[in-house]
């Protein structure tokens, strides 16, 4: 085990500690986040497992069997009623990060928790990507119907997948292969500091009532931001 990894377990182990009641973590896959055995965890995923497998086809580990499949921004779970969120690495999966928020915030019960993991960008696939800018979100918040869901993909293609835009009509058929598919790209990058704003702006501009209980930025052995929000009393 190297150090990065040893470290990445002691933090964890001190997330964890937060973690009691019953709740959910969402789109876990191969990697489910190390709860407590006293606390239950059902696990929540948008699409069934044979289809997961299918669209994670180059992941070698067994994937995890979802108890519950439903689109992380529409969870079929009362207001109120969970003691705990995970969402890891997931945000930046979503077309629209601020309703998700707002959603899981509604979800947790007073006191309860959400951690979020979040790749930082510049030590990601990427870091040829330009950053979310908080307006960008909030505008699409406000109007999702100016949403360019093919933009999207076609800067995933560009920056991620590497194929450039002038290789016509490569370029075209990976974009339309997949988005055919609904793959599952970031949507959103971010660093840090970005979301250090995206939670100010949740609490004092969105009326989400939640405390930063944890923020840790990303590090050498840490390529992400973690941050655990707990909803208040």
């Amino acid at each position: 085990m190297g150090k990065g990894a040893a470290l990445r377990w002691v933090e964890n182990r001190l997330l964890a500690r937060h973690l009691r009641g019953s709740g959910i973590e969402i789109g876990a896959l191969w990697r489910k986040f190390p709860v407590p055995r006293t606390a239950a965890v059902y696990y929540v995923d948008r699409i069934s497992v044979n289809d997961l497998e299918q669209h994670y086809s180059e992941v070698a580990q067994p994937i995890l069997a979802p108890d519950v499949v439903a689109d992380a921004a529409q969870l079929p779970f009362a207001p109120h009623s969970l003691d705990f969120i995970i969402a890891s690495h997931i945000l930046e999966h979503m077309p629209f990060p601020m309703a998700a928020l707002r959603h899981w915030h509604d979800a947790l019960c007073p006191g309860g928790v959400l951690l979020l993991k979040i790749p930082d960008k510049r030590y990601t696939f990427d870091r040829r990507r330009r950053r979310t800018p908080l307006q960008h979100l909030i505008d699409e918040d406000a109007r999702p119907a100016t949403f360019d869901k093919r933009a999207h993909f076609e800067d995933w293609v560009e920056n991620v997948v590497g194929r450039p835009r002038s290789r016509h009509p490569e370029f075209t058929n990976e974009v339309d292969r997949l988005l055919a598919s609904d793959y599952s790209i970031h949507y959103h990058v971010w660093t840090d500091a970005d979301i250090r704003d995206l939670v100010e702006h949740t609490r004092k501009n969105m009326n989400l009532r939640w405390q930063p209980l944890i923020f840790w930025g990303a590090h050498f052995y840490r390529k992400e931001c973690v941050v655990m929000l707990r909803r208040d009393e």
